[in-house]
């Protein structure tokens, strides 16, 4: 969609078409999941949940906006928003809080994720004795009363145990241990200090939140420090202070005389990344007398940064619909995975049945691929792992029903997706959207870093066929460009054939699809399979495969280096400007391979001459020149045999299984003994000293015959 038909669409005419839609649709799915007795909200489901959004905008001084025309910007776009995405998105648009602003106006480009959170600040609580003892003695002190003190005299030794256990009990209670948690601590630390910075930015972001009591406690608690990192240490660790408010950056360096507890507070950016699903990073500024504006997606779940979307308009008034237009390019949908195999995933679309039309930007089709992310929780919901599979790559296939869908993965390793399934660890797929011509495969030597693999032939494949290509060498940078941008059609194993049953009956858990273009245009229908006819197909048989074009170029490249498969590479060309593929250190095997070929090459003369030779010492027999055949034994017993070159290939044996460089890959060295093995095999069979023996005794029969 271009820029011109997004404001059309973008007009406040078409904003009704899904204002009666979307209020069934919620209703729906409260009906069909009501509220938990327990905890009172109704759980999320996946496909009825829209995507939590905000938009994140800093708009330059430079442009002379007033507040009221920032306002009328923010409402605008989220009007736009609405209209384009309707019920799968609730959005909110806010301007960009005051320790952030600055980087997501001027360093949009380069701003990652580490970045953003390293602003956060982190509350620390001083874990020294005198500390302890400090607070301690700002405790009230409980005053005992003489009519108290005679009761305790009369009370029986189990009574005065019981008795002792209870005030050690509210004594733990009172002291700096016991403060675990943010509201404890803004409830009972008396001052927190903050350095002055920090604080009056602080005081900026906690303005919209000062309707909470413990908010406006903890503003009034801050107390702005014109010290040192070190002098705060010192402070804490004398009891000074008992807590301090600390950049997320420098909280390691307090580890030493302070422990940090969880520190959520709503204006910061981890709160909103537990809180949104995409948050959209948007820099307006003035370039010469056009506008620029720039637009980032930040997914909150996998906390990864896509590729910026930019545009230049002339007018303010333009502003808003070019902030909706770039967010909606910028846009990923996500997946969920919910069961696979090594070959089939079963995929759920994010607030499919949300989507009342068939070209809303969250849905997804046969042909779209998605990139998988694995993400595990620990126990307070905060991601332990954050892993994107390299190599890895779900091409949908076959749709299951609204909101479902089959997948054909195509993974550098077998089990790449294999990961424990339980509460805390969540498997999901980002839709793949190529932005560069070409891609850069880089090739080194895994865990050494900056190191290159030279001279590695690569070749290309089609998924699912033979149509093996070469593709070119890698540089002396071990590097080398893919650029095949065509679209290829693949062929997959049908779905219905995997031994996973979860999989292969995954239609029969649901309606069947809709009849009107389940499969997509581009697929070979799928045939289920009935428990007969699987039986009929004989152990290692082929399953039924089906065809489909993809959307985006997938390509498989295979990687060699001398006569040894090294990798096989899913790679989408132009998805990333630059992929690293760290291969298995072959160099070894390389230089054992150098070796035993130039051996072989000898060994291949050797028995060419020896072949010659014999020949002509039996011609020289039978025409009963002994002199000459004599002479031409002389020559052949100077020949190499084995037991000459049996010391070659001890030397080239020894040479490989040095551990000098370092420990020898289980791999590479079983492929080094299984060449050197052929090489003693193919010389057993061609130097032994056979030929020279039976000559010797062909002529002695011809002399003793005269």
């Amino acid at each position: 969609m271009t820029m011109e038909s997004f404001l059309k669409h973008c007009s406040p005419g078409p904003s009704i078409r899904f204002a009666w839609t979307a209020p069934i649709l919620l209703l729906a799915a409260i009906v069909m999941f009501p509220p938990h007795p327990v905890f009172g909200q109704a759980p999320e489901v996946w496909e009825y949940s829209p995507y939590r959004v905000r938009v994140w905008l800093s708009m330059s001084p430079t442009l002379g906006l007033s507040d009221d025309t920032k306002q009328q910007i923010q409402r605008r776009i989220q009007e736009c928003a609405e209209v384009e995405f309707g019920a799968t998105w609730s959005v909110d648009v806010l301007e960009t809080p005051d320790a952030l602003f600055g980087s997501v106006l001027y360093h949009l480009d380069d701003l990652t994720i580490e970045q953003l959170l390293s602003r956060e600040l982190v509350l620390v609580l001083s874990k020294s004795e005198q500390a302890k003892d400090a607070f301690l003695a700002t405790q009230p002190k409980k005053v005992i009363d003489p009519a108290e003190a005679e009761a305790r005299k009369k009370m029986k030794p189990e009574q005065l145990a019981a008795l002792k256990t209870k005030e050690d009990a509210e004594l733990r209670a009172s002291s700096l241990n016991s403060i675990r948690t943010l509201e404890s601590a803004i409830e009972r630390i008396p001052k927190i200090a903050i350095h002055p910075m920090p604080f009056n930015a602080l005081q900026r972001d906690i303005v919209p939140f000062l309707g909470e009591e413990r908010w406006k406690t903890l503003q009034s608690k801050l107390d702005p420090s014109q010290s040192s990192v070190a002098e705060m240490m010192e402070d804490l660790k004398t009891g000074n202070l008992f807590a301090a408010l600390v950049p997320k950056n420098e909280a390691p360096r307090f580890k030493e005389v302070a422990r940090s507890i969880p520190s959520r507070f709503p204006w910061q950016p981890e709160a909103m990344l537990r809180d949104k699903d995409k948050i959209f990073l948007a820099s307006v500024d003035r370039e010469g007398e056009a506008i620029k504006i720039r637009v980032k997606e930040l997914d909150a779940f996998v906390r990864r940064i896509g590729l910026m979307e930019s545009l230049t308009v002339q007018q303010v008034d333009e502003i808003p619909y070019a902030v909706a237009y770039l967010a909606k390019r910028s846009f990923t949908p996500m997946v969920r995975i919910e069961d696979n195999d090594n070959k089939t995933a079963v995929l759920r679309v994010r607030a499919a049945g949300l989507a009342t039309d068939p070209e809303s930007p969250i849905l997804l089709g046969p042909g779209d691929v998605v990139a998988p992310y694995i993400r595990r929780d620990d126990l307070n919901g905060n991601p332990t792992v954050l892993q994107n599979l390299p190599f890895t790559y779900i091409a949908l296939t076959e749709q299951i029903d609204e909101a479902r869908y089959y997948g054909a993965i195509f993974a550098a390793s077998r089990g790449a997706l294999a990961a424990a399934k339980n509460r805390r660890t969540k498997r999901v797929g980002l839709k793949v959207h190529p932005h560069y011509p070409s891609t850069d495969l880089k090739l080194g030597v895994r865990l050494m870093p900056g190191s290159a693999v030279p001279g590695a032939e690569v070749f290309r494949r089609t998924p699912g066929d033979e149509d093996l290509s070469m593709e070119g060498r890698s540089d002396w940078r071990g590097v080398i460009p893919v650029g095949h941008s065509s679209l290829p059609t693949i062929r997959y194993d049908q779905p219905t054939s995997s031994s996973v049953e979860t999989i292969a009956q995954a239609r029969s858990t649901n309606r069947p699809p809709p009849a009107d273009g389940a499969a997509g245009e581009n697929t070979t229908p799928a045939v289920d399979l009935s428990e007969e006819e699987k039986q009929k197909r004989k152990p290692g048989e082929k399953p039924p495969t089906s065809s489909l074009q993809l959307k985006v170029p997938l390509y498989l490249y295979y990687i060699k280096n001398g006569e040894t498969l090294l990798a096989r590479l899913p790679i989408v060309t132009g998805y990333h400007a630059d992929e690293k593929a760290d291969l298995p250190d072959d160099r070894r095997r390389l230089q054992a391979e150098a070796f035993l070929k130039g051996l072989q090459g000898e060994v291949l003369d050797l028995v060419v001459r020896r072949k010659i030779l014999d020949a002509r010492i039996k011609r020289k027999l039978e025409e009963g020149n002994l002199d000459e055949a004599s002479s031409l034994l002389d020559e052949l017993k100077k020949v190499k045999n084995y037991d000459a070159l049996a010391g070659q290939i001890q030397n080239i044996q020894r040479r490989a299984a040095s551990t000098e460089y370092g420990p020898i890959p289980l791999p590479v060295a079983e492929r080094i003994d299984k060449m050197i093995d052929t090489t003693r095999i193919l010389m057993q069979k061609y130097l032994q000293d056979d030929i020279v023996r039976g000559l010797e005794v062909q002529l002695i029969e011809k002399k003793q015959g005269k």
